[in-house]
């Protein structure tokens, strides 16, 4: 593309997340409140009944898992703390190897951008580490860390009416 073409280009574009992984949700949550004033955050239990069609390098995911999830808004931005707990994850792995901090920057797609956009970055070599459905929020984990050295999120990211005994905000008042 040319410069013109990739402004263009980004222009439409829409970022919406950086997420980091930790090992202790709640001691994140609390530095980020204390340090840079970012909160509240609401807080998530994904596992396998919430989470629906949860592939890893496109297998189904038949075991159980879980992971915790804070989120918060910023402006425009939303950020998004992840805490593995257990089952077969990409968030644990990449815990062990990277350790804690930046896991990913999430793009938002519309529903029906999300085959033709899996398709062109398949395309580049691209794959899917990980994909799941937690009502109509779609979540697609590409595989870009050995091209970008950081991994990108596609989803579509929806409002979604959570029922209040589903999650917990820190901080608690």
């Amino acid at each position: 593309m040319t410069n013109r073409e990739l402004t263009e280009f980004n222009k439409k574009r829409k970022i919406c997340q950086i997420s980091v992984i930790t090992r202790d949700v709640e001691k994140t949550m609390k530095k980020w409140v204390e340090y840079l004033g970012i909160g509240p955050w609401n807080v998530y239990s994904f596992d396998e009944n919430t989470v629906k069609n949860l592939k890893v390098h496109g297998k189904s995911v038949t075991e159980p898992f879980k992971f915790i999830v804070a989120l918060t808004n910023v402006g425009d931005m939303q950020f998004e703390i992840i805490q593995p707990v257990y089952g077969p994850t990409i968030y644990e792995k990449f815990l062990k190897e990277k350790g804690e901090g930046l896991y990913h920057i999430k793009e938002k797609i519309g529903n029906d951008e999300i085959d033709s956009s899996i398709k062109q970055y398949e395309a580049k070599g691209i794959g899917i580490a990980q994909t799941g459905w937690f009502g109509a929020d779609v979540h697609i984990v590409l595989d870009s860390e050995p091209f970008l050295d950081f991994i990108y999120e596609l989803g579509n990211s929806p409002v979604i009416d959570v029922p209040a005994e589903m999650y917990y905000t820190y901080p608690r008042e």
